[in-house]
């Protein structure tokens, strides 16, 4: 297994905490229930559903523009 650390925004980093603690379970072994691993390759079983989940109690952000785009994050790059 390779360590990983992610950043997470305080909101997000205590709405994990709580769902592992209410689940009874660590940070790491909550994420890993929710994670299954095949060939390799690491996945979600339900991806909208876990993140539905974790975002719960978060506040709502707006939704993108329909034409957003990556040229919108580097429009001032070559």
């Amino acid at each position: 297994m390779v360590p990983s650390t992610i950043q997470l925004d305080p909101q997000t980093a205590k709405a994990l905490a709580e769902r592992a603690a209410a689940a009874g379970l660590s940070i790491p072994d909550y994420l890993k229930r929710h994670f299954a691993a095949g060939n390799g390759q690491h996945g979600v079983d339900d991806p909208d559903r876990w993140l539905d989940e974790l975002t719960e109690g978060l506040p709502e952000l707006p939704p993108l523009p329909r034409d957003f785009s990556s040229k919108d994050i580097y429009a001032d790059h070559d």
